[in-house]
């Protein structure tokens, strides 16, 4: 069934599509799996007798029962590049590791490891687009986002968006990727936690500025 649901989404991704795939991990540790697929330009002139709503709403229509039936919601979000939104809830890391389509399609392997509150997501092995290989996307971009509750200790992302705690990784046909990202689940990520390090270390300096002022001006007298 999982490979039917392969293919069933490769139908989306067909002619080099780029594909927007995020990750939002909640306090309990649950997923939250989504993912943005829609059309390049090229694959859109093919139908250019039709609008692109149009186009993948037919081919929604055909999956809508396969998507039901592996635990994955879907809408057509129309709007002036229309995309398709698939989702699932996984009630653990360690369930979407196993049952995630994308991850587990993409990459060799994907682990998930726990060291008392240090949990670990790493991927291995990323499948490069292979034309004679009908069992993988053709996708030549792929943007992975990773949004954590929690203080993150390792990662190797492209781009962090420290407002949101968001991780991201670019990956493309040649970049033989690999996605890593370590956190500490007793610790909650506090988004003003650089500002309020830079406002003690400003007024440590302040005092001690203050202190040296006073002793010298005391040794004058």
């Amino acid at each position: 069934m999982k490979k039917i649901i392969f293919l069933v989404m490769a139908l989306f991704l067909v002619t080099a599509c780029s594909v927007k795939y995020n990750l939002t991990i909640n306090d309990n540790l649950s997923i939250l799996e989504e993912a943005k697929l829609t059309g390049t330009d090229a694959f859109f002139a093919n139908y250019y007798k039709t609008t692109k709503k149009n186009v993948l709403s037919s081919l929604l229509e055909q999956y809508k029962g396969i998507l039901t039936e592996n635990g994955y919601s879907y809408n057509l979000i129309d709007e002036e590049k229309p995309y398709i939104n698939v989702s699932k809830d996984h009630n653990s890391i360690d369930s979407f590791t196993k049952n995630s389509i994308l991850f587990n399609d993409y990459f060799d392997e994907v682990k998930y490891t726990e060291n008392g509150n240090i949990k670990r997501i790493e991927t291995i092995g990323f499948n490069e687009n292979n034309p004679d290989n009908p069992e993988r996307f053709d996708v030549k971009e792929l943007e992975i986002s990773i949004t954590c509750p929690y203080k993150v200790v390792n990662h190797n992302a492209t781009r962090y968006d420290i407002k949101t705690n968001t991780y991201y990784y670019e990956l493309s046909e040649q970049s033989n990727y690999k996605i890593l990202l370590e956190f500490d689940a007793s610790k909650k990520f506090n988004p003003n936690e650089r500002i309020i390090l830079i406002v003690i270390i400003c007024i440590l300096v302040i005092v001690a500025t203050w202190v040296t002022i006073y002793i010298l001006n005391k040794k004058k007298i």
